[in-house]
C-alpha cells in the first residue's frame, strides 16, 4: 500500500476497527495510516468518542500510574490505606528472600525437635523468639531503610512507622510459628509458651535500640536470649526458658520497655521541636 492513488475506504477501515482482517490485511493497513493523513481523518470519524476518549484515559493511567507491587497490592485488599501499604512494601523483613530464609530456619529448628524429642526443645525455643525480633531489626534503621529521606522530610513519623513495620513483622512471621509449635513433642502449653519471649524481645529490641541503635541492639538481645537457652540445658528442664515464673519476667520486661520507649519517644520529639 501506498498513499499516492490509494486510501482505505469505510469498510476496510471498520474490520480493521474491530479487529477482523488478518494478520497481514491489518499490518498493511497500520502501515499506511502511518502515512496517510486523510485515512487517519477517516477512521477518526469511524471511531465514536467515547470509546476513543476511555482507550486514551487507559494509557494515560497506565503510564502515570503503573501497576502497584504484589506486595502493596497484597496489604490493600487487606484494607491497608495505600501510603502505609508502599512503607510496609520496602520493609527489608518482609520480602521473599527473608521471609523464606526465617521459614527455613524455622521449619529446621521444628525438625531437630521431632527428631530429639521433647527434650531437646533449644533448636525451637532459640530460633522462635528471635526471628520476629531479627525481622523487627531489619524493618528499620537509618542505614538499612530505602524511604529513609522521605520519612525524614515529611510528617508521617518515625514512631509510627517503627509501630506499623513492627506489627506487619509480628503478622507475618508469628502465625506460621505457631503452627509450627503445634507440632512440638511435650504438654500443650509448650505450644504457645514461646510467645512469651517472643512478644517481649520485641519490646525490649526497640527500647533498646533508641540507645545503640538496631544493629546493636538485635545482636545484645540475641546473645542474651541464647545464653538463656544454652545456659539453662545444663542445669535445669529442658522447657525452662518458657515455664509460668519466666513469662512473668517477660512480662516486666516488656511493661519496662514499653515505658522506656515511651518516654525515649517523647523526649526525642521535645529534642525536634526545640531545634
Amino acid at each position: 500500500m501506498t498513499t499516492r492513488g490509494w486510501h482505505a475506504d469505510v469498510p476496510l477501515l471498520t474490520a480493521y476497527l474491530a479487529g477482523s482482517l488478518d494478520a497481514v490485511g491489518g499490518a498493511s493497513v497500520e502501515q499506511h495510516l502511518v502515512r496517510c493523513a486523510d485515512c487517519r481523518a477517516a477512521i477518526a470519524d469511524i471511531v465514536r468518542a467515547p470509546v476513543l476518549k476511555r482507550a486514551w484515559a487507559g494509557v494515560r493511567d497506565t503510564v502515570e500510574s503503573p501497576a502497584l507491587p504484589l506486595a502493596v497490592r497484597l496489604a490493600r485488599r487487606c484494607g491497608v490505606s495505600e501510603p502505609v501499604a508502599v512503607l510496609l512494601a520496602a520493609t527489608t523483613s518482609l520480602r521473599t528472600a527473608w521471609l523464606a530464609s526465617a521459614f527455613v530456619a524455622l521449619g529446621f529448628a521444628t525438625a531437630a525437635v521431632l527428631l530429639g524429642g521433647a527434650d531437646l526443645l533449644a533448636p525451637f525455643l532459640l530460633v522462635a523468639p528471635m526471628v520476629p525480633v531479627l525481622g523487627v531489626a531489619a524493618a528499620y534503621g537509618p542505614h538499612t531503610d530505602p524511604l529513609e529521606s522521605l520519612v525524614g522530610t515529611t510528617p508521617y513519623g518515625r514512631s509510627r512507622l517503627i509501630l506499623v513495620r513492627t506489627l506487619a513483622v509480628l503478622v507475618s512471621v508469628l502465625p506460621v510459628t505457631a503452627l509450627l509449635g503445634l507440632l512440638l513433642p511435650g504438654p500443650l502449653w509448650l505450644t504457645a509458651g514461646w510467645l512469651g519471649p517472643a512478644l517481649a524481645l520485641v519490646p525490649v529490641l526497640l527500647a533498646l535500640s533508641s540507645f545503640v541503635g538496631p544493629r546493636t541492639g538485635s545482636a545484645v538481645v540475641a546473645i542474651a536470649w541464647s545464653g538463656v537457652v544454652l545456659l539453662s540445658l545444663r542445669v535445669v528442664p529442658a522447657t525452662w526458658p518458657v515455664e509460668a515464673t519466666q513469662q512473668l519476667v517477660y512480662l516486666a520486661l516488656a511493661l519496662v520497655s514499653v515505658v522506656v520507649l515511651v518516654v525515649r519517644t517523647h523526649r526525642d520529639r521535645m529534642i525536634g521541636a526545640t531545634l
